[in-house]
């Protein structure tokens, strides 16, 4: 009897406590007009202001009264400000003791337009000068909010995002998505989130749009809701707005890579978000920086990779700014880190300007401040005068230079006859601040020299063996610059007869990506031809057409000398991430694509002879593709490297063991075998030089660099030595008799980071070296080009851009041609 009677006290407490949790939900929403957080007398209710328990949702009456059915799971009573108010605190924990859930708002104008910032994956526990920067940028531009979409990581970079990033500390709103590192062992995934940062689910207006921020369904620890319940409380959200008002939804991944934005609420039901006039998705997640628009549904979706560290595909760190129109329609861009008020004239160079044809000169500054945007850029000229007390008093000496890129400035003139000039310029940020450089220079006219390019592939063949049969005297003198007005990322340049080709990249709205050819004896663009998204990665040249891979999957084939498109093939990627490998070409086959899109095209028709079948997947992998006899090798990220039969198209042999899946290096062919950096097996020996056999893949040797090996680079084999650029700390030169590091040439800190999770201010190279008969020719990320004596290592020569160089050089005879990140091109002549 006792013991039934056990069992039915706990059967009226679960009963009990059942009830508790699912008994109404009472509450008001006033209007804090004195803003001191109490309904004082006079101050009225709130009518419809949304109201939420996770599931259910209610406006409130004409009082400000709301109440909520409650249901089994509720966490949390949070109300949705809208557009005409602000609330600072929107949701309020459920407690069984409370009898009330009182909200104050006070009331502002609504906007028009609004502008947020995204970061995501920061992925940290510790400070780093990214939070200084965006910290900055907010005080600056004033972004209404900023928003953090998953990925914070495990219960010490929650605990310690909720303490350094917040509305406090950064002055505007700050959101939290859920992602899938986010939730951690407890009761159930998202407990410690939401002790941290309150609903992993809710809703909120600016201006004319609701924006609407949903959880990763799954991750590293179960979570406690599931597909019903969020497909329920989005219905009920949907229902509570218009069907016409502007929607934009942030969650640590992307819903889909097709055109229709449907979310499965079970095996029965979809919500179509199509039908909700959805016009955004923003996600993070890949580690990887994207912008796409689906299909003829017109919905953006934004991928944001890391602000404080490389991306997994090399995405540079950075953070995006959305702007949105009355009409909810979006436009964005990126704002990099880790970039403190860089300033640099790259053009007049090494105190030598030359003039063209026409009489004139270039005058080009590389600018940039993470922290605020340049509002403009001004410069003054003077002539023999110089700049003295007398000639600082003339105002009409000031001019306006021209925006060509996020980071590039500059004009063209006719200089007044004079012996030496001294060119000042001005740099005027948003934050009020001034940057300044200065640079004193003669003319020179210039001496055309023939321009017969054959350079086809990285490195200038499809083998990469980067070694250049030509001897250069020092000094270089820079020839020309030209400007393509965008970035420019690992397109190194190509050259055909007299023409150069590059490509640039638009990870902000995807709509500043071209192919861009020019004169490459002035400089002088000839045609440029746009494509649906951002080239990344190597460009290549066959039969007098250029070829290149957008991050889509779209291949392109333009005519290198008249721009017209010959043909256009879309691969059908269709899928994260987007493409950013490097193709190759052996002048009658392109090789294009990755995963389940990697294929061999004809050249001149586009015609498909094959397409890979054997493996898909992987994360995005910046290195190219390289042909070895008969053999194509290609590669995925935390995947493997894959040989595959290039007439047929066979999988050969992979390897993913030996650190070979964790790998970002270039593979070079020479002397029968394949080449390739790699990390080492542990920090004794940070990385390593693989041998591997052509047919099967195996290991012949391995050799140890004494250097970091996450950057792009391809090694050069030589009879004695190798020569490898490694992600840190520069270049180095080893001897293949003793295994010794005969020389190491450190380069200075990255201006911004692009390996896979750098983030120390490492010293690094992402681009291949060339040796130019005994010259060693690179740029590397801090933004300077370096000629080096391959025999030691010792400098020889070097230029400083102000801008990362991720592109390896082109060679023409006397000259070699290198893009930097800020989207100039540069034609350095040997002396």
């Amino acid at each position: 009897m006792k013991k039934l009677s056990g069992i039915i006290l706990t059967l009226l407490s679960i009963l009990l406590s059942v009830s508790v949790s699912l008994a109404q939900l009472n509450g008001r929403v006033f209007v804090d007009t004195n803003n001191n957080g109490k309904m004082d007398a006079g101050e009225r209710g709130a009518k419809d202001c949304v109201v939420s328990d996770g599931l259910h949702i209610v406006k409130t009456d004409k009082k400000g009264n709301f109440s909520l059915p409650g249901w089994d799971k509720q966490r949390f009573v949070t109300l949705y400000p809208g557009g005409e108010f602000t609330c600072s605190q929107s949701y309020l924990p459920i407690n069984s003791d409370e009898q009330e859930y009182v909200f104050a708002i006070t009331p502002k104008e609504r906007k028009k337009e609004v502008s947020f910032v995204q970061i995501s994956d920061t992925e940290t526990f510790e400070y780093r000068d990214w939070a200084d920067q965006l910290k900055q940028y907010a005080e600056v531009h004033q972004p209404d909010f900023i928003i953090h979409t998953g990925d914070i990581c495990y219960q010490s970079g929650m605990d310690w995002h909720a303490v350094h990033v917040n509305q406090k500390t950064f002055g505007v709103p700050v959101y939290y998505c859920l992602g899938n590192h986010d939730m951690i062992k407890g009761d159930y995934g998202e407990q410690f989130f939401e002790q941290c940062f309150g609903p992993a689910w809710y809703a909120f207006e600016e201006a004319n749009t609701l924006f609407v921020v949903t959880p990763m369904m799954g991750g590293d620890y179960k979570p406690s809701f599931n597909r019903d319940e969020i497909g329920t409380w989005l219905k009920n959200l949907l229902k509570a707005y218009p069907v016409e008002q502007p929607k934009i939804f942030f969650n640590h991944d992307l819903l889909t890579n097709g055109e229709a934005f449907d979310f499965k609420v079970n095996e029965q039901e979809i919500i179509s978000l199509d039908e909700s006039n959805l016009k955004a998705w923003l996600y993070g997640h890949w580690h990887t920086n994207m912008a796409k628009e689906h299909g003829s549904s017109g919905v953006m979706s934004y991928g944001t990779s890391t602000l404080a560290a490389g991306g997994i595909d090399h995405s540079p760190s950075g953070f995006r700014v959305v702007d949105v129109d009355e009409q909810g329609n979006t436009s964005s861009h990126f704002k990099w880190t880790n970039l403190n008020r860089e300033i640099k004239i790259v053009s007049p160079q090494k105190d030598v300007a030359i003039q063209n044809a026409a009489g004139e000169i270039q005058l080009a500054v590389n600018v940039y401040h993470t922290g605020s945007a340049v509002d403009s850029v001004h410069y003054a000229l003077y002539g023999d005068e110089g700049l003295n007390w007398s000639s600082a008093l003339d105002q009409s000496k000031w001019q306006k230079m021209a925006q060509e890129s996020d980071w590039a400035w500059g004009t063209t003139l006719k200089p007044e006859e004079s012996d030496s000039y001294t060119l000042v310029v001005n740099a005027f940020l948003h934050s009020g601040e001034i940057l300044n450089a200065k640079h004193s220079f003669s003319v020179q006219q210039s001496k055309e020299i023939d321009v017969n390019g054959e350079w086809f592939n990285l490195a200038g063949n499809p083998a990469h063996h980067a070694v250049v049969d030509e001897q250069h005297k020092m000094p270089y003198q820079l020839k020309w610059t030209s400007n393509i007005g965008s970035n420019i990322f690992m397109s190194s340049p190509v050259l055909y007869e007299n023409m150069l080709v590059t490509a640039s990249f638009d990870d902000g709205d995807a709509q500043n990506c071209y192919l861009v050819g020019m004169d490459a004896t002035t400089g002088v663009e000839r045609w440029r031809y746009q494509t649906q998204n951002s080239i990344k990665n190597q460009v290549v040249v066959a039969q007098g057409i250029a070829v290149a891979v957008d991050m889509q999957g779209v291949t392109y084939a333009v005519d290198v000398l008249t721009g017209k498109l010959r043909w256009k093939r879309d691969l059908n990627h269709n899928r994260l991430p987007g493409i950013v490998n490097g193709i190759v070409t052996d002048g009658q086959l392109v090789y294009s694509g990755f995963g389940k899109a990697l294929c061999a095209l004809d050249v001149e028709s586009g015609d498909e002879l094959w397409r890979n079948k054997a493996w898909g997947g992987g994360n995005g992998t910046t290195p190219t593709m390289t042909i070895a006899d008969d053999v194509l090798i290609a590669s995925s990220q935390w995947g493997a490297i894959y040989a595959h039969n290039r007439n047929t198209g066979e999988l050969l042999w992979k390897r993913s063991d030996a650190g070979l899946r964790f790998r970002d290096g270039v593979l070079s062919y020479k002397e029968g075998s394949l080449w390739v950096s790699g990390k080492g097996t542990d920090k004794a020996v940070p990385g390593v030089l693989h041998q591997l056999e052509l047919k099967t893949g195996k290991t012949i040797q391995i050799y140890e660099t004494g250097m970091q090996q996450s950057g792009t680079s391809a090694p050069i084999v030589l009879k004695d030595r190798f020569i490898v650029a490694g992600s840190h700390p520069g270049v180095a030169a080893v001897s293949r008799e003793t295994g010794e590091q005969l020389w190491l040439y450190e380069v200075e800190p990255a201006l911004l980071y692009t390996p896979s999770y750098y983030a120390d201010r490492q010293q690094s190279l992402e681009s291949t070296p060339l040796l130019i008969g005994d010259k060693l020719v690179f740029g590397a990320m801090d933004g300077r080009v370096y000629a080096l004596d391959a025999t030691n290592g010792k400098l020889l020569w070097k230029t400083e851009l102000g801008a990362p160089v991720v592109t390896s050089a082109a060679v023409d005879g006397k000259r070699f041609y290198i893009c930097d990140f800020a989207g100039n091109v540069y034609c350095f002549q040997a002396n």
